[in-house]
């Protein structure tokens, strides 16, 4: 459905509750890697547009207009940016001049962004980043930069369609360092197929030589449209499931007994450091607008996106969306709740009734939802109490890792009538 709505807070959000995290989407790429599910409804003659490009010039226009107005009328609503993320596709692929217009645009929006943030993270892949760039966003403001590594072996980065090999994935760390970027984090993923776990265990090994603060160690699952995927389908790779829990388990103790904490499922963080963006959304902790093509927003209890793969749409009417869900609803609350339960603290009942303005018992307990948490009790044991909905810590990779593979082509399972390729969108 296409809406140009331009919400403002429902009645249950209150000034205190007025927290934002600011998300800008770049639907751009080097390449189209193999694993990722996030590209499969992009056609690859827009994902691997250049600045040259008329159709990506438009887009960087589009993307200035909707920040410029939705932002202020986000700012006249009350809300204040407390978390900001640029990610994609390819954040780090914009030019110079391209991060300057889309950083002027994004402080006309949101006059407030001068201020302290709890968290200001650019996302980027090794190969499209070098020292200038880096100053460039600094000096917007972020602090913290997340990238892309998935793995340190050259081999397997050409078998994923990475761009990037494992020097480039080693180098732009200690130069972020050098930028006074404060917070480094890297993105492995483990259990590709036919991947072993010691190429997992050194992978972290790698890892822990360079100066991070936080490690995302993702395993890997076979989504839809991807080539991989299709491999899998065709039978020319196989994935054995103990080895992937044996990668996620080794890697974790790595990680852990190098003093880096495990918060949520697959995030690692030093010294008590938390991916805010990361659990804002998970959990629903507070209000989300996402700016661009294939961005979501979350805004007075309703989800809001620009679907992927629709650019030249978007180009068209940066301020209409092609969804718009009552966030309590079966289309969006079983997704939710899925990426809540991957954290420790689960589904926390205040901050869902602060988001959806309804009941938690009711929106948890529609159809959808009783499905995902009727799989859970099968495989471990949810917690259910006053503060909401939980797994234990200890079982959250296995249990996810078991539902990844409900409908892989592997186990040709679809028991679950909302699968495990819908929740993970």
């Amino acid at each position: 459905m296409t809406t140009s709505h331009n919400p403002a807070p429902g009645t249950t959000t209150t000034p205190q509750d007025r927290d934002l995290l600011v998300y800008l989407h770049i639907p751009f790429c080097r390449s189209k890697c193999h694993f990722c599910d996030w590209v499969t409804e992009i056609p690859t003659s827009e994902l691997l547009l250049t600045e040259t490009d008329q159709p990506r010039r438009r887009y960087i226009d589009a993307l200035c207009h909707e920040l410029t107005e939705r932002g202020a009328r986000l700012t006249e609503a009350g809300y204040r940016p407390t978390i900001l993320y640029w990610g994609g596709g390819t954040a780090s692929i914009l030019s110079l001049d391209e991060i300057a217009r889309v950083g002027a645009a994004l402080r006309q929006a949101f006059p407030a962004l001068g201020g302290e943030l709890l968290e200001s993270t650019i996302e980027c892949s090794p190969e499209t980043l070098e020292p200038e760039k880096l100053a460039a966003f600094r000096d917007i403001g972020f602090r913290r930069l997340s990238s892309g590594v998935q793995s340190f072996d050259d081999k397997r980065l050409r078998t994923l369609g990475r761009s990037h090999d494992a020097r480039q994935a080693r180098t732009i760390v200690q130069q972020a360092r050098d930028a006074g970027f404060e917070d480094i984090s890297i993105d492995l993923i483990c259990g590709f197929p036919g991947q072993p776990s010691a190429e997992t265990r050194e992978a972290v090994r790698v890892a822990l030589d360079l100066p991070l603060t936080h490690v995302a160690l993702y395993p890997y699952r076979p989504a839809h449209g991807t080539v991989m995927r299709r491999q899998l389908g065709r039978g020319n790779r196989h994935i054995d499931r103990g080895e992937q829990k044996r990668g996620y388990t080794a890697g974790a103790e790595l990680l852990t007994g190098a003093g880096f904490d495990e918060y949520a499922m697959s995030h690692f963080g030093t010294g008590g450091l938390l991916c805010h963006s990361d659990l804002a959304y998970f959990q629903l902790r507070c209000d989300w607008a996402g700016f661009g093509s294939g961005a979501t927003s979350v805004l007075g209890g309703r989800y809001l996106a620009h679907a992927r793969g629709r650019l030249l749409d978007y180009n068209r009417d940066p301020l209409a969306f092609d969804e718009d869900y009552d966030l309590a609803s079966a289309a969006i609350a079983p997704r939710m709740l899925y990426q809540s339960l991957t954290t420790y603290e689960g589904a926390r009942r205040d901050w869902w009734e602060q988001r959806t303005g309804q009941s938690f018992d009711d929106v948890t307990g529609q159809r959808a939802c009783r499905t995902l948490l009727d799989f859970f009790d099968s495989v471990t044991t949810v917690t259910r109490d006053g503060d909401g909905l939980r797994l234990p810590p200890g079982d959250i990779a296995d249990a996810f890792i078991e539902l990844q593979y409900l409908n892989s082509p592997q186990q040709g399972r679809t028991d679950l009538s909302v699968t495990a390729a819908t929740l993970m969108g």
